[in-house]
C-alpha cells in the first residue's frame, strides 16, 4: 500500500496536448470544442466531488471520481485522470477520510490545467 505521500506524488503530464492532438488526428477545431465541453462540464463535477466527501456520501464521490476520470483520460489530462483514479480507490474501500487533502490536489491541479487549456484554446 501506497503512503499517503508517495500516493500523491503524481509524475503524469498536466496536459499532454501532443496525445491529445493525435487522438483526435490533429483536428485542432475539434480540439477546441472538446476542451470548452471539458471546461464548462468540470466545475459542477468538482462541486459534486467536494459535496460528496464533506457529506460522506460514497456513491456520490465514486461517481463524480469516476466521471472526472473519464473526462479526464478523454483529454489526456493524466495527472487529473490520476488523481481521480486514486480518489475512486480510496471511496470503494470506504475510505473517504482519506479524501480530502487528495481533493485539495485535485483542484490545484486543475486550475493548472484550466490555465493550460484556455492557453491552447487561444491558439
Amino acid at each position: 500500500m501506497m503512503k499517503d505521500d508517495d500516493q500523491r506524488n503524481v509524475n503524469q503530464p498536466v496536459f499532454d496536448y501532443e496525445d491529445f492532438l493525435e487522438r483526435i488526428d490533429g483536428d485542432t477545431v475539434l480540439l477546441k470544442e472538446v476542451l470548452e465541453i471539458f471546461l464548462e462540464d468540470t466545475p459542477s463535477l468538482l462541486a459534486d466531488l467536494n459535496a460528496g466527501i464533506k457529506s460522506k456520501d460514497v456513491e456520490m464521490v465514486e461517481r463524480a471520481a469516476h466521471t472526472l476520470k473519464g473526462a479526464a483520460a478523454n483529454i489526456s489530462a493524466k495527472r487529473l485522470q490520476e488523481l481521480n483514479h486514486q480518489l475512486l480507490v480510496l471511496a470503494r474501500n470506504g475510505k473517504l477520510g482519506d479524501t480530502e487533502g487528495l481533493y485539495d490536489d485535485i483542484i490545484k491541479n486543475y486550475n493548472a490545467l484550466e490555465q493550460l487549456l484556455l492557453s491552447h484554446m487561444a491558439k
